[in-house]
């Protein structure tokens, strides 16, 4: 079974830039055999292709869900929904909806899985704020046991 941990966000916009820099927690960590790790930036429709490959996603991202900055949260596509009220455009991406579309499409993977912090700030500063730093290694803990729940809940399957 494939399995990738797949970061998005943009380092040069603030908080944005929680998800990879939360991969790079990741990389110290103890991988599950076969698990990949993928910066995929701001993907676009490219995010498509990267969940056509995996059988487990779990996307790692900055997300403003409300919490208080730095609060983490797990989430699967079906317990959340987009505010986003515009159609996918090639310039402008949802990931919710990418998601989605991948579904339709019949090249989702079998699980998906979102973790994600919330941001204090998304602006054009190459800098975390510190709430976010400081809950970056929270979010690898989180992502990590995402994944292994769901590869182990899998193996039955």
């Amino acid at each position: 079974m494939s399995s990738a941990i797949i970061a998005l966000g943009n380092p040069l916009m603030g908080d944005d830039g929680a998800g990879p820099a939360a991969l790079e927690c990741v990389r110290r960590k103890c991988l599950p055999a076969g698990a990949a790790l993928v910066d995929a930036g701001t993907p676009g429709f490219r995010l498509l292709h990267i969940l056509a490959d995996v059988d487990v996603a779990v996307l790692v991202d900055a997300a403003d869900f409300g919490g208080t900055p730095g609060e983490i949260r797990s989430f699967t596509p079906s317990e959340v929904r987009s505010l986003r009220s515009v159609p996918l455009s090639s310039h402008q991406d949802d990931v919710l909806q990418l998601v989605a579309l991948a579904v339709r499409l019949g090249q989702c993977p079998r699980q998906v899985a979102f973790c994600a912090i919330q941001p204090a700030r998304i602006a054009p500063v190459q800098a975390l704020t510190p709430a976010v730093a400081a809950g970056l290694p929270a979010l690898a803990e989180e992502v990590m046991r995402t994944l292994r729940t769901m590869l182990h809940g899998s193996e039955g399957s």
